[in-house]
């Protein structure tokens, strides 16, 4: 898109006047970011994929090359072209601003040939002195990769995206140059596998990011830069940090660390106590309280539970009562109420039903009974108190119970009882 203010037309401008790709850095691209193979016969003719050079070799994995001296893979292989490319970035500066230059390298090695890899630049990240960054890029086009760019299109103000932020990601040439603001805030030529993007906007906006880097607390950077919401942990537990270190602890797990700090907040404990959060093994001491944590948790639940279950008491005796005791029969089916909560769960463990844990104790327009015949329950019914029809009638595990019509005649014969106690 076109610059839409100065500050865009400036970074346009700037972008103009970067240094097209040294050969050391192009150099340093093609033996560190990629694999680099041998490929042999089998008659022992092995050929660097890099150099082409050819010689006998009769060792397996790896080994150097004896013409250029780079370190290769051997494959037992009749192919004779191999393609491979990588993402790297050349961090630099160009007034005040800090600049992640993304490049592409394109190699195709053909046996018996010296390499001629291409790069193409995909575009750059410019982070001014408050933070901000815009980035200057070649368009991603559409398809299922990260990765699709177009090409042949001119390098231009873009909005950021995926596919940028996974790029700014990748190798980073070692020779690093940032400005003067950033090397005051602690930088110290790495990126300490942190996204540079990110570690640069908080450098220049977050006093925090600058603690730790001058502190080297290089583990705890990492976390912060990593996402929001650790960086929302790294602001809430500061002065814990600052405590641990002050006592010499360094946090070399910044996730279990974390964990562990929040089972402590969560156990009520002080995260002040430098014997607490500086523990000398933190695994055993973080096994030590998520065993405590899933025993306060199993406590409060049972709490919860029995909370729960005074409530659903009450309400069930509200609902419920006038129909305790109640019976009617045949002669051969007996039909009782079910007169307490427990007995709804008792009746859903025993018949592989619902009626307990789906709270059927707690409708108001229904009632569940159960039937027998003699010892044996034969099955569950839900009936309607509006017009004391069967809404349903289960046996064991939710079947249709063989009993269903002469159950309903018990229940149409005895309509005016429940009504009865109904009214009650």
């Amino acid at each position: 898109m076109k610059p839409r203010n100065k500050k865009q037309q400036h970074i346009v401008e700037l972008s103009g006047r970067l240094r097209p790709l040294t050969t050391p850095q192009m150099n340093w691209a093609l033996n560190s970011t990629i694999n680099h193979y041998g490929y042999r016969l089998k008659n022992g003719m092995c050929t660097c994929m890099k150099c082409g050079h050819e010689w006998l070799e009769t060792r397996n994995g790896t080994c150097l090359c004896p013409e250029c001296g780079t370190q290769i893979e051997i494959k037992d292989t009749k192919e004779r072209v191999i393609r491979e490319k990588s993402y790297f970035n050349i961090i630099t500066t160009i007034e005040d601003y800090q600049v992640v230059r993304m490049f592409l390298m394109i190699v195709e090695m053909r046996k018996g040939m010296k390499v001629k890899p291409a790069y193409l630049e995909i575009g750059q990240y410019f982070i001014d002195p408050k933070g901000n960054k815009t980035i200057v890029a070649i368009p991603r086009t559409l398809g299922c990769y990260v990765d699709t760019f177009a090409f042949s299109a001119p390098l231009e103000i873009r909005n950021d995206g995926d596919a940028y932020m996974y790029v700014s990601d990748q190798w980073v040439y070692p020779r690093i140059k940032v400005t003067d603001t950033i090397k005051r805030n602690g930088f110290k030529n790495s990126v300490h596998r942190i996204h540079p993007v990110t570690m640069f906007q908080e450098l220049l906006t977050n006093p925090k990011a600058e603690t730790l880097m001058k502190a080297n607390e290089i583990g705890l950077l990492r976390y912060l830069c990593a996402r929001p919401a650790n960086k929302s942990d790294i602001d809430k537990y500061w002065n814990t940090i600052k405590i641990a270190k002050r006592n010499g602890y360094r946090v070399k797990d910044p996730q279990m660390w974390f964990d562990y700090i929040k089972m402590l907040e969560r156990m009520g404990r002080n995260l002040n106590s430098p014997s607490l959060i500086a523990p000398n093994d933190l695994k055993v001491v973080h096994d030590i309280y998520v065993a405590k944590v899933n025993r306060q948790r199993i406590k409060e639940q049972r709490e919860k539970e029995r909370q729960q279950a005074i409530k659903d008491k009450a309400k069930f005796e509200e609902l419920k009562s006038r129909y305790f005791g109640m019976e009617m029969t045949d002669g051969e089916i007996e039909i009782h109420s079910i007169d307490t909560i427990d007995d709804y769960y008792k009746i859903g463990d025993k018949q592989s039903i619902c009626c307990g844990t789906a709270k059927y104790y707690l409708k108001e327009d229904t009632l569940t009974l159960t039937a027998y015949i003699g010892n044996k329950q034969i099955a569950t019914i839900e009936i309607s108190l509006d017009d004391y029809h069967i809404i349903q009638c289960r046996a064991f595990a939710n079947e249709i119970c063989e009993y269903t019509q002469q159950i309903a005649g018990i229940i149409n014969a005895n309509k005016k009882m429940i009504a009865e106690r109904k009214r009650a």
